[in-house]
């Protein structure tokens, strides 16, 4: 007993003139048995639509199916009917498409009234060969109205109705939508495969989310939002400058404890070693290493405390100015008094006033 396989192998001219003649035959000669639905039909095609599609069934015909193709895809363009799509199935297979033939043939099946029972069947049989030249993926994707891609391009948004049909190879299956961060996924299709896909869009961090421009009324002057954002201005400002204070004093403190530690070693060193406060200089002994590192860092800590202050002070000074540049002239007047602070290992500036 003969397998499919090799039957197919010895009568494939026989086997594509019987499909293509099959599927062609309801639009081009079949008698008028049911008259409304052949009407529908026919009203449901454009005038050049109908014009391409006769030229396709005539290249059909003659065997010349890269002309066939072309029509049918032309009319297609124009009017996408499932009549079309069959035909448009049935030629892109015959000239090695076999993943369009698998798109336009499962359109036709899915489109096509179920009493076309003999179309339906052969559409079918012709559908089977394609999906053996290919890969079909079903993708699920959500949110729903995500856009799905294949290897960079568009082919519809979630949720797809029919499965994704690929050429053998590697490609990658991507979804994206706003507000969403993008996901896609690589896949190796093979001859006769099937694949399931299943992508999950997460939504983008609130500050990742960019408002969408639109027309924005110019705030009053003096209203609620200049005094928020004066609000936050010197509330901001005071809170800068009170940080950078802190820091003044947090360094000045290790600056203290470093020189302190400093000039323990110095004593020692005079008590243990006879070293005066410069003998140290140009001895490589591992007290005197020690005594250099500690000295290094309290002047450091000493410099970046005064810094530290200055920055403070200026921005405490800045935020006092920007407060009284947008002082209300209706407001009481501000006062300010700012007195330096100064000490022997420490610097910084004492702001009073009132807004």
């Amino acid at each position: 007993m003969m397998t499919k396989r090799p039957l197919l192998t010895k009568r494939p001219l026989l086997w594509t003139w019987s499909v293509a003649l099959a599927l062609l035959a309801p639009l081009a000669d079949a008698a008028p048995a049911a008259p409304e639905a052949a009407a529908q039909e026919s009203d449901a095609l454009t005038d050049k639509a109908r014009e391409l599609f006769q030229e396709g069934v005539k290249a059909a015909r003659a065997g010349r199916w890269a002309d066939a193709h072309a029509s049918f895809l032309a009319a297609w363009g124009l009017k996408p009917h499932y009549q079309i799509a069959s035909n448009l199935g049935v030629a892109s297979l015959r000239v090695g498409k076999p993943r369009d033939a698998a798109e336009y043939l499962t359109i036709y099946l899915r489109e096509a009234p179920a009493t076309k029972v003999q179309e339906r069947q052969i559409a079918e049989g012709a559908l089977k060969e394609a999906l053996a030249k290919v890969t079909a993926v079903t993708v699920e994707v959500a949110p729903e109205g995500a856009e799905v891609t294949i290897d960079g391009r568009a082919i519809g948004r979630a949720p797809l109705v029919d499965p994704v049909f690929l050429d053998p190879g590697e490609h990658e299956i991507g979804a994206k939508l706003d507000g969403h961060v993008p996901e896609a996924r690589t896949i190796v299709a093979t001859e006769g495969g099937t694949e399931a896909m299943s992508l999950r869009l997460q939504r983008k961090p609130a500050l990742e989310v960019a408002a969408r421009p639109g027309p924005l009324a110019p705030p009053a002057p003096g209203g609620e939002a200049d005094r928020g954002t004066r609000t936050a201005v010197l509330v901001g400002g005071g809170i800068a400058a009170g940080a950078g204070v802190a820091a003044g004093v947090i360094l000045t403190v290790l600056a203290n404890s470093r020189a302190s530690d400093a000039e323990s070693m110095r004593s020692r060193l005079n008590r243990d070693k006879g070293y005066d406060r410069t003998s140290c200089h140009g001895v490589s002994s591992p007290d005197c290493a020690a005594l250099r590192d500690t000295s290094v860092a309290t002047v450091d800590l000493s410099n970046a405390a005064f810094w530290t202050f200055v920055a403070a002070g200026a921005v405490g000074t800045g935020t006092l100015v920007y407060g009284l540049v947008t002082s209300k002239p209706s407001e009481p007047t501000p006062g300010v008094q700012v007195t330096p602070l100064l000490g022997p290992s420490a610097a910084g500036l004492s702001l009073r006033g009132r807004l």
